[in-house]
């Protein structure tokens, strides 16, 4: 009796030492996939948090014509929609790559080109223009990268998920500090175009990373 007893204390204590190696150290996959949640959930706070002081503080538009996040949200909630389709035609990983290449050039567009004309419509219309191609950038990140997770890790989802959450969470307590600091060290505008950088940085993760290489055998 005392031997069954031990064997089921052991057959009890391997899967929880399993478990904790995981979270000890995690997967190369799940801290890769964690730094571009982190990335897309500066952006994200960017756009959430700053968009309407941006168009306040640097662009000096009437509260009226204040449409920045109206956009980005139209055209988040627009490509969450499209995602799936997306998948179907150019795969995760392509997705992904375009995603990013969208929010660098939103963020862009806006902060080197916003500013530059004298007619307050047409600053209007090119700002929202690049909000737009950030809100179509970003609504598919979240998303791509948790079914990635699913797709890909050894680790138990539910283990997997919970890193994952973890690092990604950190970009919504580093972004306030990012664009504070570099607004009050210089302009609005230029934290701006460093947050247009991470989404030139999550192109070229997802483009050399294994982390993302799934469509082609699993599509």
């Amino acid at each position: 009796l005392q031997d069954d007893v031990e064997a089921e204390v052991k057959d009890t204590k391997e899967p929880v030492a399993d478990k904790m190696s995981f979270i000890r150290k995690p997967e190369k996959l799940l801290i890769q996939l964690g730094i571009v949640g982190l990335f897309a959930l500066i952006v994200e706070s960017a756009m959430f948090d700053w968009s309407g002081l941006y168009f306040e503080s640097v662009l000096k538009v009437p509260k009226s014509l204040q449409i920045g996040f109206l956009v980005f949200m139209v055209m988040m909630t627009v490509g969450r929609f499209l995602t799936n389709y997306a998948y179907s035609v150019l795969g995760k990983q392509r997705v992904l790559q375009v995603a990013g290449a969208l929010i660098f050039a939103g963020f862009m567009v806006s902060a080197l080109f916003g500013g530059l004309f004298e007619s307050m419509i047409v600053t209007v219309v090119v700002n929202s223009l690049g909000f737009m191609l950030v809100g179509l950038g970003i609504s598919c990140m979240v998303p791509t990268i948790y079914s990635l997770v699913g797709a890909k890790s050894k680790t138990p989802v539910s283990i997997a998920l919970t890193i994952l959450s973890s690092i990604s969470f950190i970009g919504s307590l580093v972004a306030p500090l990012l664009i504070g600091a570099i607004s009050q060290a210089f302009n609005m505008k230029y934290a701006y175009m460093v947050v247009g950088l991470l989404g030139l940085c999550i192109l070229l993760i997802t483009s050399f990373s294994k982390a993302f290489k799934v469509e082609e055998s699993t599509k």
